[in-house]
């Protein structure tokens, strides 16, 4: 079986972004409402002890950036590889910094931290290719 058209990889990338914003979003909104109770021990190592903060951050930090990945690879604009990194790092770095507050480990973290790294990695390699196909000479 070969790879997949540069069409057919630009929705899987929108369809696994989208399934990464709607993630978050559900947290955030689950943060932000008390459906997902952390419990008092860790809501009071939240900044400000307030998970409607968290679920805002979730929001600003992860959901939105994935929802405009998600858009831009769904319609092929230019800028999908460079949104890929930088919602993947974001992700990274949400990760991160939730490790750092919250001192909880789950299984979770893990696994969005991987397709946060997934991400970006894809982001940086489309861009090195689409960097060396505009230094070619074919483009000269």
């Amino acid at each position: 079986m070969s790879d997949p058209s540069p069409p057919d990889r630009r929705r899987l990338l929108a369809g696994t972004a989208a399934f990464v914003a709607i993630g978050a979003y559900a947290g955030a909104a689950g943060l932000a409402v008390g459906f997902l109770d952390m419990g008092d021990r860790l809501n009071g190592r939240l900044p400000m002890q307030s998970p409607v903060l968290g679920g805002i951050a979730l929001l600003v930090i992860v959901a939105v950036p994935f929802t405009e990945l998600a858009r831009r690879a769904w319609t092929g604009d230019p800028q999908t590889e460079l949104s890929a990194l930088v919602a993947g790092g974001l992700m990274v770095g949400w990760i991160a910094v939730e490790v750092a507050f919250i001192r909880e480990f789950s299984v979770l973290q893990v696994v969005y931290g991987a397709f946060g790294l997934a991400f970006m990695i894809i982001g940086r390699h489309s861009i090195g290719r689409v960097t060396l196909r505009h230094r070619s000479p074919q483009h000269l």
